[in-house]
């Protein structure tokens, strides 16, 4: 702060003037404004509460004896407010028959007197001292309101998670002097080190996506290969898709309802369950075991690893996710290296094109489904989704099921039709809760490569459960779509992330 003596003219101020009398009133107004002050007058001291309440001036010229609400009156609800205790008041007197009401008016926490026949120096002289005292002690509370900020700022830091918004020390740093500087400086290293813990946490998303989608899509391909050998087996569809949803259902739930009770499932969670099932569950599920009996398993894989494309062509269209170039170039490399080992592959068998281009709907229906577990009800654990979505399934195509005559009954001992269904809905189970965690990890446009290991598998499965042969060129692809696992790269944390720092503490 400069220095102002108590006579010099200071910035113009708001003065309220609080008098009963309209004649003391008006010329105190008049030498108010003389001296470059704005100037309101209060006929008693309720209205000049209620014009305090509505706009608080820098200074008050009070009278005190008045009717109704006198001058004490006023003083005592003044300092009774958080608002208007700070307004210096200047109680206007006659001295020699007041003398004791100024005092007990200073008492009350008036700042100064003046007598109703002043000189205009004297009203100069003890305004002007008790303004330059008010905005002294304005920016000192501003300077202590400013250091609670940071101090509060800093327990935000070292109590756990945060955000740099949060701490909201922007107008701190804006001051021009050591404690804005410390401000800036503490915001500066704030954001490097929520930076670089945002670098961190993608890091961490890109590798554990990446083994989820090896591991989800590993599992996931095995459904051609088993749909072929219930196919050559006389398994019907339908009874292997009922009793394999089954299997899913029960095997979720029991893990789910073990480990956390029963799911808080809502009413209005049963509309994405009753979707999520008839995508998946039901026509996904049917159609790949229909299809898996009239074309080759490798050249359902194949098909299927178009879906990364429309996976991200539909998460832009629905602003899912923002597209990039660096993730298109990653989807197409992952396309093209596994396309590459699938046509120079001869599998020697005829195709039926009626049959090959149904099989064009099974990549759609998954590209709807890697999006539907986006929007997933979150209160819900994975398994229990899986497993509740899996029982509407089984619910959805028992009808169907028992108007075809497919509901096989299962066998003791266990045969190969058991052991297939079996198979089916436990690489479903496990391959649907993996990719629910994966889709809430990294995001749907990052698990729909979940086709490129989807389709590896897929080969991989019907070389062992079909004697086809897998050639080396396969291998080569698969450092390829590591390639373009690497330049899709998982969704990046939104504003919502926050880090958690540990913070040492010597007490």
């Amino acid at each position: 702060m400069t220095g102002k003596g108590p006579c010099e003219t200071i910035e113009p101020a708001s003065v309220l003037i609080v008098d009963d009398s309209r004649v003391s009133g008006r010329k105190l107004a008049k030498a108010v404004s003389a001296l470059g002050h704005r100037a309101k007058i209060a006929a008693d001291g309720v209205e000049a509460l209620a014009i305090m309440g509505q706009r608080p001036p820098d200074i008050v010229l009070l009278d005190i004896v008045m009717p109704d609400m006198d001058g004490y009156a006023v003083l005592s609800a003044m300092k009774a407010d958080a608002a208007l205790r700070d307004i210096p008041v200047i109680v206007v007197s006659s001295l020699d028959s007041e003398i004791d009401s100024v005092a007990r008016a200073i008492e009350l926490g008036a700042e100064d007197f003046l007598p109703k026949d002043f000189e205009p120096t004297i009203l100069r002289a003890r305004m002007n001292a008790s303004l330059v005292r008010k905005r002294f002690r304005d920016r000192e509370l501003a300077y202590f309101r400013d250091i609670d900020t940071l101090t509060q700022a800093a327990q935000i830091v070292e109590g756990g998670a945060f955000r740099p918004s949060e701490l909201d020390v922007g107008a701190v740093a804006a001051r021009d002097d050591s404690l804005g500087r410390l401000a800036k400086v503490f915001h500066s290293l704030a954001e490097e080190i929520y930076d670089r813990e945002r670098r961190a946490d993608l890091t961490v998303r890109t590798l554990r996506g990446t083994l989820l989608v090896l591991v989800a899509g590993s599992i996931f391909g095995i459904a051609p290969s088993l749909g072929r050998l219930a196919s050559v087996r006389d398994i019907p569809a339908l009874g292997l898709v009922f009793w394999s949803a089954i299997v899913a259902a029960v095997l979720c739930l029991s893990v789910s309802i073990s480990r956390r009770g029963l799911p808080p499932v809502k009413l209005q969670d049963f509309g994405f369950l009753a979707l999520w099932a008839l995508v998946l569950g039901c026509f996904y599920q049917l159609m790949t075991v229909v299809i898996a009996g009239h074309v080759e398993a490798s050249m359902i894989a194949l098909i299927g690893s178009s879906r990364g494309f429309m996976v991200f062509l539909l998460a832009a269209l629905l602003a899912i996710e923002k597209p990039s170039l660096r993730r298109f170039l990653g989807l197409g490399l992952g396309f093209t290296a596994v396309a590459a080992v699938l046509l120079v592959q001869d599998t020697g068998a005829e195709i039926d094109v009626a049959w090959l281009a149904s099989a064009l709907a099974l990549p759609f229906l998954l590209s709807l489904h890697t999006l539907l577990m986006s929007w997933r009800p979150r209160h819900i654990d994975a398994g229990a989704t899986v497993g509740m979505m899996m029982a509407l399934s089984a619910l959805f195509l028992l009808p169907f099921v028992l108007a075809q005559d497919a509901l096989f009954l299962p066998s003791v001992p266990l045969g190969i039709p058991e052991a297939i269904t079996l198979a089916l809905g436990v690489s479903t189970a496990v391959a649907l809760v993996l990719a629910l965690d994966l889709v809430a990890t990294a995001g749907p446009v990052f698990a729909s490569q979940m086709a490129y290991s989807q389709t590896l598998a897929g080969i991989a499965w019907a070389m062992l459960l079909l004697d086809e042969r897998l050639s080396l060129l396969a291998w080569g692809s698969f450092v390829l779509v590591i390639v373009g696992f690497w330049l899709v790269e998982p969704r990046r944390a939104g504003d919502d992330f926050r880090i958690t720092l540990r913070v040492r503490s010597d007490r």
